[in-house]
């Protein structure tokens, strides 16, 4: 905090001695430490109502955002994401950069690709195989001897 070093709080305590009395500097210290004490709880109450006005003022912004969302009012959610609306302008050029490229079609034919896929799978899925065969030859003849 004050960065004294060992030789220097000698310093400071020998003039203290001097000035003050080794009868009187008992009781100067106590008091020194009382104040010290009283500044500190000052100012953490005083720390402790800033950060509570922050809070409070945080909190009715995301009550009002809120608000807004149950209104339906959500431009003005997104200026409060994005006052300068320079994150609606990339995505808008992107936007267009991609309508303008074949990136638009090679998305659709991937989706076209995906879905015929999980058909493919399906049905390879629920397809019997040689093994489910022998298994159910296996199977019913011991399931006719004991009917």
């Amino acid at each position: 905090m004050l960065d004294i070093g060992g030789w220097e709080f000698l310093v400071v305590a020998f003039v203290l001695i001097m000035v003050v009395g080794p009868k009187e500097l008992p009781k100067m210290l106590r008091g020194f430490t009382r104040v010290i004490r009283q500044v500190r709880a000052m100012a953490s109450e005083f720390s402790r109502g800033m950060q509570n006005i922050a809070d409070e003022a945080e909190l009715g912004e995301i009550k009002g955002t809120f608000e807004n969302v149950k209104r339906g009012n959500l431009s003005s959610v997104a200026d409060a994401i994005d006052p300068a609306g320079d994150f609606k302008e990339s995505v808008d050029n992107l936007k267009t950069s991609a309508r303008g490229t074949s990136l638009h079609d090679d998305v659709e034919e991937i989706k076209d690709l995906a879905g015929t896929t999980g058909d493919g799978i399906v049905e390879t899925v629920n397809k019997p195989s040689s093994a489910d065969n022998q298994k159910n030859s296996i199977a019913n003849p011991i399931a006719k001897s004991r009917s």
